[in-house]
């Protein structure tokens, strides 16, 4: 569960202190301000229109790290998904997705989603599509590679045969630089032996790569691997 940040007025606070505050609450990458700050605020985000129109269209939508719901609720308004249920660690972000997208259509639930047993509410059942974007890292350096592994075997045990896994990884310089931001990630990212982007271990799960987008988004090498489960 992330902690909140620390109760203090911005001159109280030095930049540095401010800095790190920050990211001792967000290790979980639950960056409050996200797509305020540091997403670009395209409309639908161009990670969803990248996608050949008929992986979201009439899809059960699942989206993994929702943050404050912005991707999951434009996979319904903007690419014609049928249901979509974001789900988050974060209280507060599934709280103000809740709030930004009062009435529908997307629903949000808040659970540790690397605990196949946490699943609960609209989250449960099957899907035909699972976003994990701008996440992995965050799920690695949480919770290892076993967690990795463990979270890639129920994603393909709750998608429905056919069914679309969409991945964001990032790479191990983004993993070194959030670890050295953030003390309490460092041993966990000493001891991780698998890599993005996952390949080898998702293959072994039964997926198969069937796209690959390149992007550049503010510097950041941006890539979204598009996997299918097998039939």
């Amino acid at each position: 569960m992330a902690e909140a940040c620390p109760q203090h007025t911005a001159t109280e606070l030095s930049k540095a202190e401010r800095f790190k505050a920050t990211h001792l609450a967000a290790r979980h990458g639950n960056y409050h301000q996200y797509y305020a700050k540091f997403r670009a605020p395209t409309i639908p985000d161009e990670r969803l229109s990248i996608l050949p129109s008929d992986i979201l269209r009439n899809a059960r939508v699942l989206d993994l790290g929702c943050n404050a719901g912005k991707l999951t609720y434009e996979a319904m308004a903007h690419c014609g998904a049928t249901a979509s249920v974001g789900v988050d660690i974060d209280p507060w972000l599934v709280e103000q997705a809740k709030a930004a997208y009062p009435d529908g259509p997307c629903t949000f639930e808040h659970f540790d989603f690397v605990d196949a047993s946490a699943y609960t509410g609209t989250a449960l059942g099957n899907f035909d599509v699972v976003l994990l974007l701008s996440v992995t890292k965050w799920i690695h350096l949480n919770n290892g590679d076993s967690g990795m592994l463990t979270l890639f075997a129920h994603i393909h045990s709750i998608l429905n045969e056919g069914g679309y896994l969409i991945v964001e990884p990032q790479p191990m310089s983004n993993y070194a630089r959030a670890s050295k931001k953030n003390k309490e990630l460092r041993e966990m990212y000493k001891s991780i032996q698998i890599r993005p982007p996952f390949e080898d271990e998702l293959k072994a799960q039964g997926f198969e790569r069937i796209l690959n987008f390149e992007r550049d988004e503010e510097g950041f090498a941006r890539p979204v691997h598009v996997w299918k489960k097998g039939l």
